[in-house]
């Protein structure tokens, strides 16, 4: 079975990126792997704190982020994965797909400004330039269609 990563950076886009992942379910049964990605507390923050309730924080943080989408997920009848990662979203996100057997991405429709275009954007647009700089590495062929 296929892999899908669904990345949710806020709770408001939860609602499109449950319409795209149970579309993309519907065509084809795949298996979904809902994302969040928490940014680090700042190193002056976080010597505050020990590892445990770190990872307890983040994993709060995110799953209130995820928490719409699984609903709506859950109301479908879809199976899913959860996983609250920390680090810099765009890298986590391509690393983790890449670790699923290189993961299909589900972004948002494609970027419309240059900043954008140049991964300076939002996450997806990053994301994007990052999988396609990581596809032409591993394979010298540019990017798939996973986008």
């Amino acid at each position: 079975m296929k892999d899908v990563v669904v990345p949710v950076d806020r709770a408001q886009d939860a609602s499109r990126a449950a319409a795209q992942a149970i579309a993309r379910y519907r065509r084809e049964p795949v298996r979904i792997h809902v994302l969040n990605v928490q940014r680090p507390l700042p190193g002056h923050i976080a010597r505050f704190f020990g590892t445990d309730d770190l990872r307890d924080f983040h994993r709060e943080a995110g799953m209130r982020v995820l928490q719409p989408l699984i609903a709506r997920l859950a109301e479908a009848g879809i199976p899913y994965q959860e996983h609250v990662l920390v680090g810099k979203p765009a890298e986590a996100i391509v690393d983790f797909a890449a670790q699923q057997n290189g993961a299909e991405v589900l972004l948002d429709d494609e970027p419309d400004s240059m900043l954008a275009v140049v991964g300076l954007g939002s996450i997806g647009s990053q994301v994007r330039r990052l999988m396609t700089a990581h596809t032409a590495t591993a394979s010298g062929a540019g990017a798939s269609g996973a986008m």
